[in-house]
């Protein structure tokens, strides 16, 4: 009668191996995370994650969800309204130095793609004196550009802003009632330049990079606590976005067709187009020297000390009260 026995065991062991999806691992966790911006090619790579499954291997049930500025999502995360967001570098430096508990984890883009857009061209600061620019109320140029222009000894006072949302800054441009808005290149300027195009109009793009902005781009943030009491969870979302991006970059057709299908209202063309200049910000001597989502001390302190500055900020801020690394470089 051994031999049943032998039989019943293997049975067990198979089950166990095989077990029910319960039993098999655990559960995913069910996080919320925030891109800076209403849905645009920049973001793809979030969706090529979802849809291939990085996030969910890594133990998430992803809900990606579109934002109206850095500002809004610096706030979501640091109220605890959502787990993860992308915020540019200065709204990022500036919330921490006013107290948000927040903190950055990867770096998702190593230069700005931010600037102005406009139907005539601005070369200079001194240019945009007296001219009306539309942008959120948390939009991160309401930040940047105060900074470029504190450091050309222009008044920032001389701007003159005007609240809007995102979803309607080209119709404001293209009817007169703005004379520029806060853009990127990678998302606002080739969906423009379609609409623009058909009127017989040309788009101009000034990008802040030009004015001497020279810091990181978009950081991966999230609430300071949650970094310090799970490193570990940061560590694989970070692991499982690097994997998207690389994928977004080797395919970038395929990627922009991911992003279509998650985000039907979304034009294919246009998609590619902001998804190839984002890869620009991201494949960048820096990066090629250092690695993909990583920021060195010194270049996240040039960052720090540049906003500092130009905000008049007093609190006292190193790399590591901004920058928890989880990913390692070369």
């Amino acid at each position: 009668m051994k031999v049943p026995m032998i039989v019943a065991v293997f049975a067990a062991l198979a089950a166990v191996a095989c077990g029910s999806p319960a039993s098999a691992q655990a559960p995913l966790k069910k996080i919320t995370f925030l891109t800076n911006y209403t849905f645009h090619g920049r973001h793809s790579p979030f969706f090529v994650g979802l849809e291939k499954g990085y996030y969910r291997d890594a133990g998430f049930d992803i809900q990606i969800s579109p934002a109206t500025g850095s500002g809004f999502v610096i706030t979501a995360v640091d109220s605890g309204k959502a787990d993860y967001g992308m915020a540019e570098a200065a709204p990022v430096v500036q919330a921490v130095a006013k107290g948000a508990k927040v903190k950055s984890f990867m770096v998702f883009t190593d230069i700005s793609t931010s600037g102005l857009a406009s139907l005539k061209p601005y070369k200079t600061l001194e240019s945009l004196k007296g001219q009306r620019i539309a942008a959120s109320q948390t939009d991160s140029a309401r930040v940047i550009l105060p900074i470029l222009l504190e450091h050309a000894r222009i008044d920032p006072a001389s701007i003159n802003w005007l609240a809007a949302d995102p979803g309607v800054y080209s119709s404001l441009l293209l009817s007169g009632q703005t004379d520029l808005f806060t853009a990127s290149i990678d998302g606002d300027i080739p969906a423009l330049e379609k609409v623009a195009a058909p009127r017989g109009k040309t788009v101009y793009f000034a990008p802040f990079a030009d004015w001497g902005y020279d810091v990181f781009g978009y950081f991966l943030i999230a609430k300071d606590t949650t970094l310090a009491s799970d490193p570990g969870a940061a560590k694989r979302f970070a692991e499982a976005t690097r994997k998207a991006v690389e994928y977004s970059i080797a395919h970038p057709e395929e990627t922009a067709k991911i992003m279509v299908q998650h985000n039907p209202a979304l034009n294919y063309d246009t998609t590619l187009a902001q998804w190839q200049q984002t890869i620009k910000s991201i494949e960048t001597p820096y990066v090629k020297r250092n690695g993909y989502g990583v920021a060195t001390d010194e270049r996240m302190q040039r960052t720090i000390d540049l906003v500092k500055t130009a905000m008049k900020l007093d609190t006292k801020l190193d790399a590591k009260d901004l920058y928890t690394p989880v990913l390692s470089g070369h």
